[in-house]
Protein backbone atom coordinates (compact mmCIF):
# COMPACT_ATOMS: atom_id res chain seq x y z
CA UNK A 1 0.00 0.00 0.00
CA UNK A 2 2.84 2.52 0.46
CA UNK A 3 4.74 1.77 -2.68
CA UNK A 4 1.07 2.83 -4.09
CA UNK A 5 1.12 5.59 -2.23
CA UNK A 6 4.46 7.16 -2.99
CA UNK A 7 4.09 6.37 -6.58
CA UNK A 8 0.73 7.83 -6.61
CA UNK A 9 2.71 11.41 -4.92
CA UNK A 10 5.49 10.97 -7.14
CA UNK A 11 2.70 10.89 -10.06
CA UNK A 12 0.71 14.42 -9.10
CA UNK A 13 3.96 15.92 -8.53
CA UNK A 14 4.97 14.95 -12.24
CA UNK A 15 1.73 16.11 -13.70
CA UNK A 16 2.06 19.54 -11.74
CA UNK A 17 5.23 20.16 -12.39
CA UNK A 18 4.56 19.46 -16.11
CA UNK A 19 2.24 21.37 -15.94
CA UNK A 20 3.45 24.50 -14.50
CA UNK A 21 6.30 24.47 -17.01
CA UNK A 22 3.43 24.46 -19.74
CA UNK A 23 2.04 27.56 -18.32
CA UNK A 24 5.07 29.54 -18.40
CA UNK A 25 6.12 28.39 -21.98
CA UNK A 26 2.79 29.61 -22.86
CA UNK A 27 3.35 32.89 -20.83
CA UNK A 28 6.41 33.44 -22.59
CA UNK A 29 5.17 32.78 -25.84
CA UNK A 30 2.97 35.06 -25.33
CA UNK A 31 5.31 37.79 -24.42
CA UNK A 32 7.35 37.60 -27.05
CA UNK A 33 4.66 37.61 -30.11
CA UNK A 34 2.82 40.54 -28.34
CA UNK A 35 6.87 42.18 -27.98
CA UNK A 36 6.54 41.17 -31.90
CA UNK A 37 4.00 42.31 -32.77
CA UNK A 38 4.98 45.99 -31.46
CA UNK A 39 7.95 46.16 -33.15
CA UNK A 40 9.04 49.06 -34.98
CA UNK A 41 11.43 49.21 -38.42
CA UNK A 42 13.76 52.17 -37.54
CA UNK A 43 17.04 53.42 -39.01
CA UNK A 44 20.10 52.14 -37.09
CA UNK A 45 23.72 53.49 -37.27
CA UNK A 46 26.58 52.44 -35.42
CA UNK A 47 30.45 52.25 -35.98
CA UNK A 48 32.09 48.49 -36.48
CA UNK A 49 35.54 47.79 -36.69
CA UNK A 50 36.53 51.34 -38.40
CA UNK A 51 33.83 51.28 -40.22
CA UNK A 52 30.16 53.41 -39.76
CA UNK A 53 26.99 50.69 -40.08
CA UNK A 54 23.68 52.42 -41.43
CA UNK A 55 21.15 49.98 -41.44
CA UNK A 56 16.82 49.42 -40.73
CA UNK A 57 16.05 47.17 -38.08
CA UNK A 58 13.12 45.64 -36.33
CA UNK A 59 13.26 46.88 -32.70
CA UNK A 60 10.40 45.99 -30.21
CA UNK A 61 9.73 48.53 -27.04
CA UNK A 62 12.59 46.69 -25.17
CA UNK A 63 15.12 47.66 -27.85
CA UNK A 64 16.50 44.41 -28.69
CA UNK A 65 17.39 44.53 -32.64
CA UNK A 66 14.85 41.04 -33.78
CA UNK A 67 16.50 41.77 -37.62
CA UNK A 68 18.88 44.15 -39.47
CA UNK A 69 18.75 44.92 -43.47
CA UNK A 70 22.44 46.93 -43.86
CA UNK A 71 21.97 49.79 -46.14
CA UNK A 72 25.33 50.98 -46.32
CA UNK A 73 28.76 50.50 -44.98
CA UNK A 74 31.30 53.53 -44.31
CA UNK A 75 35.03 53.94 -43.99
CA UNK A 76 35.37 56.28 -41.16
CA UNK A 77 38.48 58.24 -43.58
CA UNK A 78 36.18 58.21 -46.76
CA UNK A 79 36.75 61.69 -47.84
CA UNK A 80 32.87 61.44 -48.86
CA UNK A 81 31.75 60.01 -45.70
CA UNK A 82 29.07 62.93 -44.56
CA UNK A 83 27.39 62.81 -48.36
CA UNK A 84 27.53 58.85 -48.14
CA UNK A 85 25.66 58.91 -44.54
CA UNK A 86 23.15 61.28 -45.37
CA UNK A 87 22.29 59.14 -48.56
CA UNK A 88 22.68 55.84 -46.54
CA UNK A 89 20.34 57.67 -43.62
CA UNK A 90 17.81 58.49 -46.40
CA UNK A 91 17.32 55.31 -48.04
CA UNK A 92 16.94 53.69 -44.80
CA UNK A 93 14.07 55.97 -43.89
CA UNK A 94 12.57 55.21 -47.00
CA UNK A 95 12.92 51.57 -46.66
CA UNK A 96 11.43 51.49 -42.68
CA UNK A 97 8.83 53.57 -44.31
CA UNK A 98 7.55 50.67 -46.61
CA UNK A 99 8.67 47.76 -44.16
CA UNK A 100 6.60 49.91 -41.39
CA UNK A 101 3.39 50.06 -43.82
CA UNK A 102 3.48 46.19 -44.79
CA UNK A 103 3.60 44.76 -41.54
CA UNK A 104 6.24 43.23 -39.03
CA UNK A 105 7.26 39.82 -39.85
CA UNK A 106 10.00 37.93 -38.18
CA UNK A 107 12.97 36.14 -40.39
CA UNK A 108 12.77 32.47 -40.82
Amino acid sequence: MRALTLLLAIGVTLVVAVSCYLLLAALAGRRSRRATRAARWQVLHYGRDGQTVVAVGLVPPDGRVLDEHVVDRIADGDPEWNDRFLRARESAEERAYHLNGGGTHLPG
